[in-house]
């Protein structure tokens, strides 16, 4: 089954650890190539050396990475946007905004972005961080602690709230720019599903990528979201992995759709197709 990932960050760096022990693009790409994944949407840092990772990455697999440029809602505008879409950027992604998504002040980069034709993906729902407490804990976790302490010191405070990334909003940016083609990550985020469903029910270019790790996969599996809530045909398979976890991603997908019973055609809509014809991608 071919592969399309829409959303791998890189440089990758794992929550806790070195931020400059980066993975490797020839690993990247190696790993895409024995899993059967032919197009990554590959999502940059912001400005100067982040763009510049993912231009090199892209100009050397050109075949295989589409990079997204990573904007700044609250410092970035419409220039930016023109910009990197000379740049060879294919689209573009957003998280921690210090508004919510569909404030008016950001109107004028989403219009910039409709027009020159670049997808909008956008972080939705609680933005996660260097432990995971429901599969471990600090105090019984002497490897937890430590990311824990060197992500306190490295990143401090910080003013960002899951509530300006609520899938709600891109009901209103799909009326404003009809032509603008949005993703929301991961399903929405949890405790929004409904929301998420409601609006791709109804919005033409309103598209859910389902990355997120296990937690959210036992949520679409339990609730038997697909086919039932949201059509297939607004999903997208997102890793957001690191290149040595897209694998098992690929393989625990696969037994969720064995669970909710889903034909071989509609694996290939989730797994490739949507997002081939989203990006306009030639078979």
């Amino acid at each position: 089954m071919r592969v399309f990932d829409t959303h791998v960050h890189y440089p990758f760096s794992a929550p806790g650890s070195d931020p400059t022990e980066l993975t490797a693009v020839d690993h990247l790409a190696q790993q895409c190539h024995q899993l059967g994944i032919v197009k990554v949407a590959l999502l940059s840092r912001r400005g100067g050396e982040g763009y510049d990772y993912a231009r090199r990455a892209r100009d050397k697999y050109p075949d295989l990475f589409l990079p997204f440029a990573f904007i700044d809602l609250d410092q970035d505008g419409p220039e930016t946007v023109t910009q990197v879409h000379e740049l060879g950027f294919r689209g573009l992604k957003c998280l921690g905004p210090q508004r919510n998504y569909d404030d008016p002040s950001y109107f004028p980069l989403y219009a910039e972005a409709e027009r020159l034709g670049l997808p909008i993906l956008f972080h939705m729902g609680v933005l996660g961080g260097p432990v995971d407490y429901l599969t471990t804990h600090p105090r019984r976790d002497p490897a937890a602690a430590q990311r824990l302490a060197q992500w306190r010191e490295r990143v401090g405070p910080r003013n960002i709230a899951a509530n300006r990334m609520n899938p709600i909003y891109l009901d209103t940016l799909a009326n404003n720019f009809p032509r603008l083609k949005l993703i929301g990550a991961h399903m929405g985020g949890t405790g929004w599903y409904d929301l998420s469903c409601s609006v791709a029910r109804w919005r033409p270019y309103v598209y859910f990528d389902i990355s997120g790790g296990a937690v959210i996969r036992r949520h679409i599996v339990e609730q038997q979201i697909i086919g039932k809530e949201i059509a297939p045909e607004k999903l997208l398979f997102g890793s957001d992995s690191g290149a040595d976890r897209i694998g098992s991603e690929i393989e625990e997908w696969q037994v969720a759709f064995d669970k909710l019973g889903l034909s071989q055609e509609t694996r290939e809509l989730i797994m490739y197709q949507n997002a081939a014809e989203l990006f306009g991608v030639e078979d």
